[in-house]
């Protein structure tokens, strides 16, 4: 854990508002076109990917990354399997360092709009 949690906060939670090069935005937006309307995609999100510098081979890795990461979430879900201990106490870790970064630097932490936090805490717990 270390500087990066706070960033990490804001692209899990609202990576708009993150500190992000124009790159790294185009990836994004990429990237949740693909997970929530993957039957939309067209040239043109792939023409936005080059157009601020990624080569082809860097769109693959994109949509593998994508695909595999949605792929993973759905069959855990699906399941019905849950996170272990250790990876709730990360998480809540990860929050609370995000948190103490957030105050020294004079930002708002971003809202935790999936319940991360709570999932977690309550992972560890028992509950």
């Amino acid at each position: 854990m270390g500087g990066d949690d706070l960033l990490a906060e804001f692209i899990q939670n609202d990576w708009r508002k993150a500190d992000l090069t124009d790159k790294q935005r185009a990836m994004l937006e990429y990237a949740e076109k693909l997970t929530l309307t993957p039957a939309m995609m067209t040239e043109d999100d792939i023409n936005a990917l080059r157009d601020v510098g990624w080569t082809d081979r860097d769109v693959l890795d994109i949509v593998m990354a994508c695909a595999y990461f949605n792929f993973r979430v759905r069959v855990v879900d699906g399941l019905g399997l849950e996170v272990s201990d250790m990876t709730a106490v990360n998480s809540v870790r990860a929050r609370e360092n995000a948190a103490t970064l957030a105050a020294e630097k004079g930002v708002t932490l971003p809202s935790d709009i999936w319940g991360v936090r709570d999932q977690a805490e309550a992972t560890s717990t028992g509950g």
